[in-house]
């Protein structure tokens, strides 16, 4: 019954933070877990008649074990593979989403900023098709970089590809500056190793068009000027 009431916790989680959930199935199929067949369907309605004065607690529970047998997993059978590669598979796939979406060093213990990266989190509307930029602004030594690194670091699973450009102000200053942030947001993006820019003009070109079909998160900190934010666009 706790493990229940934890995979409920874990699936309320995924739909309020966007948090990932992968499930693994052992010696089971997920078809029996989401139809709640089998043992899993004997259990359950054991459950139901002890817990007939709160049913909608036995509800819950088939619905939490019907959204995870409806996620992309692992599952592994006897006789399929040996146990040691099977734990060897799910290791290699969490470290390739792990490293596909690196994560942001923050601050050890960032005081009162949940609030703000849960608004923020909130207007970005990460589900949502459409573009939106949302701007962080404030005197010096607040914590607008803190807060903007943990917003990253929230949702960034969520896009294709994810870029944050730190210290705009001071790297776009020297000649060449803003080419040299659009071949970072290019290379971070598409994960190549080396890509030229020849000019700003040519950049945004780039830009629209390598990065046109993909679900993108771009951060800009510290920028001041009006032109920083159009190293991706002129519109």
């Amino acid at each position: 019954m706790q493990c229940l009431d934890v995979l409920d916790k874990i699936l309320e989680c995924k739909k309020l933070k966007q948090q990932k959930v992968w499930p693994i199935f052992y010696k089971v199929e997920p078809s029996d877990v989401r139809h709640q067949r089998g043992s899993f369907g004997e259990e359950l309605a054991k459950h139901e008649c002890k817990f007939k004065n709160n049913i909608h607690k036995v509800h819950r529970w088939r619905k939490a074990l019907s959204e995870a047998a409806n996620l992309s997993g692992w599952t592994f059978s006897d006789g399929d593979r040996h146990e040691s590669q099977f734990i060897r598979e799910i290791v290699d796939d969490v470290l390739e989403e792990l490293s596909s979406h690196a994560y942001l060093d923050v601050a050890t213990y960032p005081v009162g900023i949940e609030s703000y990266v849960g608004e923020i989190n909130k207007r970005l509307e990460v589900g949502e098709e459409s573009v939106c930029m949302v701007g962080i602004w404030g005197t010096g030594g607040i914590g607008k970089t803190t807060i903007a690194k943990a917003v990253y670091n929230l949702i960034v699973h969520e896009f294709d590809g994810s870029c944050f450009l730190a210290n705009v102000r001071e790297n776009s200053m020297p000649h060449g500056g803003l080419v040299q942030l659009q071949e970072t947001l290019l290379i971070d993006i598409l994960k190549v190793k080396k890509l030229k820019v020849t000019n700003v003009d040519k950049g945004v070109a780039m830009i629209k068009k390598r990065l046109s079909n993909k679900k993108v998160l771009l951060i800009l900190d510290d920028v001041n000027q009006l032109e920083q934010l159009h190293i991706s666009s002129r519109v």
